[in-house]
């Protein structure tokens, strides 16, 4: 039967929940209140009977006050008092006849009469016919009179005390236990919505931090959490696809950037296939054998030039399926650095990287790595308009992570937007000059490999990234992966 109830409650939402409480509650007052008001009732009128039968009792003992002095030969009138309290006792007792039936039942009430009637007999003998009364018939037919009236008012008194323990009882405790209860299943309810209210409140922080799982839900309860849940799930979900819509987006405004550099790139093996076909055009006939192959051989190496250059952009901005793999940290800085030599060659900017060559594996996406440093190349290059140096140097830290510092020479950022930088949409480019998504993605992409990151950044003298990547054994197994230390600052897309 609970366990029923239970389900049954599962299945209701919140909203219903609270109005089967508030028609619960409703219901208890309305009968509370109308036991509370019957009780009362049913009480006055006990009340009401004591006064009745205390009345009764009075009669009777009035008439055995006049018959002791009737037996005694004291005062006057008495004989007289005594009919007439007598005919009260008769008419009271049969107008009282169902309710002290109630009280004392209809073999105590017929010995009562059965006495009256006795009693009156012996007056009326009097009466008529004069003599000496019989005292001591009349003494027990009037002590059986008294002790019944007795009786029936202590019986009546009784009821009355019970009907007062039940109002105390029953109307003081037992609310007070439904109150308890009431309390108790609100408890209940407000504990288990406020406990899934805090996973969506940690999966919210999660989602924050690029971790989050879909949240798991007890399919037996559909309420509003319940459904809050699915349309988190599914937020999120929409936001995973649309943070790679982004990613994609911010492969070809990379590629936009430095695109003069690779159209120059481009240019130059167009220029020498060019001349060369020109020359073996003309000069054909004049040429041995020797010499016309060179020519082409020139032309071959400068076709595969320029087809590198073509198949590492359409490598970089080709939408993929994220791909977990072993990776040599170096094939990543250098696959990067091709990208942007153009460009850094046309900015007077130097890039000097220092890989070592023991350097352990990581396991990641390598395309999405490259988007992280790339995006740090641009950012540093865009710092430094008059031309500078960026450094990149890698170690193995001790605790199962490979370090990476990407230094540049730029103008850094100021200390009051330190904090900010990883923010979706924060810039502190020109309006129109950035999209404020660069190191957010950057942000994100290493902490779904497992790492964190720190920047220091003066003004005037320029900005250090330090990236942490977990070692291949290390990976998802590094107890600082999921922190973001030391965020000091730097440039922002």
């Amino acid at each position: 039967m609970i366990k029923y109830f239970r389900d049954y409650l599962a299945h209701l939402t919140i909203r219903q929940r609270l109005i089967m409480l508030n028609c619960f509650v409703f219901a208890f007052i309305l009968v509370l209140f109308s036991a509370y008001s019957w009780q009362i009732l049913s009480l006055e009128r006990k009340i009401e009977s004591i006064e009745r039968v205390n009345r009764l009792l009075h009669n009777v003992l009035e008439v055995r006050r006049f018959e002791k002095d009737i037996l005694l030969g004291v005062g006057k009138n008495n004989l007289e008092n005594l009919q007439y309290y007598l005919k009260l006792v008769d008419e009271e007792s049969a107008e009282m006849v169902g309710e002290i039936q109630r009280l004392a039942g209809p073999g105590q009430y017929r010995e009562f009469r059965i006495a009256l009637d006795n009693y009156e007999n012996i007056i009326a003998q009097y009466v008529s016919q004069g003599g000496k009364l019989d005292g001591d018939t009349l003494r027990l037919y009037g002590k059986t009179m008294v002790d019944f009236c007795n009786s029936i008012l202590m019986a009546q008194s009784h009821k009355v005390h019970e009907g007062l323990m039940v109002i105390l009882y029953g109307f003081t405790i037992v609310p007070g236990v439904m109150l308890i209860l009431m309390v108790i299943a609100v408890q209940v309810q407000t504990k288990n919505v406020l406990e899934r209210l805090q996973i969506i409140r940690r999966a919210t922080r999660d989602l924050l931090d690029d971790n989050f799982k879909p949240i798991e839900s007890d399919q037996r309860i559909q309420d509003e959490i319940t459904d809050l849940i699915h349309a988190f799930n599914k937020m999120a979900n929409e936001l995973e696809i649309k943070q790679e819509e982004v990613l994609q987006s911010k492969k070809l405004a990379a590629i936009g950037t430095f695109s003069s550099g690779i159209a120059h790139e481009l240019n130059n093996p167009l220029n020498n296939i060019s001349l060369s076909a020109d020359t073996l055009m003309e000069e054909f006939d004049d040429m041995d054998r020797e010499e016309v192959m060179d020519i082409l051989e020139d032309i071959m190496t400068q076709t595969e030039r320029a087809s590198k250059i073509v198949r590492n952009l359409l490598e970089f901005s080709r939408e993929k399926a994220p791909s977990i793999s072993l990776i040599h940290f170096k094939d990543v800085i250098d696959s990067t650095a091709r990208l942007i030599e153009n460009e850094l060659r046309i900015k007077g900017v130097h890039l000097e990287t220092c890989v070592g060559k023991n350097l352990p594996e990581i396991l990641g996406d390598m395309h999405k790595l490259q988007q992280v440093f790339l995006n740090l190349f641009i950012n540093a290059i865009q710092a430094m308009p008059e031309g500078g140096l960026i450094h990149l140097d890698t170690r193995e830290e001790p605790k199962g992570y490979i370090r990476i510092d990407v230094s540049d020479t730029g103008q850094g950022i100021p200390q009051d937007k330190i904090d900010k930088i990883f923010d979706p949409f924060f810039t502190t480019k020109a309006v129109g000059q950035g999209t404020g998504l660069g190191l957010s993605i950057v942000y994100s992409i290493i902490k779904k490999h497992g790492g964190h990151l720190e920047v220091k950044s003066k003004p005037g003298v320029g900005t250090t990234f330090s990236i942490f990547l977990p070692v291949a054994s290390q990976n998802g197994n590094g107890g600082d992966s999921q922190r973001k230390d030391g965020l000091n600052g730097t440039d922002n897309s």
